[in-house]
């Protein structure tokens, strides 16, 4: 099995430990879910710290995939944690399997707080995994059955493994624990704008 080390940046900016934060939130409660988010591990690898994963040798399309209703299924996750980073190019496979790749722009990572007021009741998606209306309803009702303790609470693992790894000085206990409150309201507020409607199938994608 070939596997793939991604070094965590090397920037002083809070937003470098946000982003794996927003990693590992993805792959533990899209997997949780049965979406095909790709499983990230963080890991120390000589004397760097970064993610692990899978590598995945192919650009996926609808043609040359089988579990396309997963990944169509996929995208009213991707609204949910607000990832604005989602393109076609992120969709990868092996062995004809799909998998949504790249979640550290996700979340509050990489946001000044003014942005994610402008954005947290709009359509963040660059590209719409091939989805119908009926594949993104579908994925709000799979998002609808997530309770909101286990969604707290991998959040809280994901913020403590980054604490701990230490590899950001800047994100000490305090700071995480403010980003933690951050979030929650983030994914509280997205997940009733879904349910209620009000971010929709038709809006148009960003460009």
């Amino acid at each position: 099995m070939l596997l793939y080390f991604k070094p965590t940046k090397k920037e002083r900016d809070i937003n470098v430990a946000l982003e794996i934060v927003s990693e590992l939130f993805a792959s533990r409660i899209g997997k949780l879910m049965g979406l095909p988010i790709l499983e990230v591990s963080l890991i120390k690898h000589g004397d760097e710290i970064g993610l692990l994963m899978d590598y995945l040798p192919d650009k996926a399309t609808e043609q040359n995939i089988y579990n396309l209703d997963e990944i169509k299924m996929s995208l009213a996750f991707e609204e949910w944690i607000l990832n604005i980073d989602l393109k076609e190019d992120h969709v990868l496979s092996k062995n004809g399997k799909g998998f949504i790749i790249d979640h550290g722009h996700s979340l509050s990572a990489w946001k000044p707080l003014y942005y994610i007021i402008q954005i947290i009741d709009k359509k963040v998606s660059r590209f719409n995994l091939w989805a119908s209306e009926d594949d993104f309803r579908d994925g709000i009702e799979l998002l609808s059955s997530i309770d909101h303790n286990t969604i707290s609470e991998i959040l809280k693992e994901s913020f403590s493994e980054v604490v701990e790894s230490n590899f950001c000085k800047l994100f000490t206990r305090e700071v995480a624990a403010e980003y933690m409150d951050l979030n929650i309201k983030i994914l509280e507020k997205r997940m009733k704008y879904l349910k209620d409607g009000k971010i929709l199938f038709t809006y148009n994608y960003r460009q």
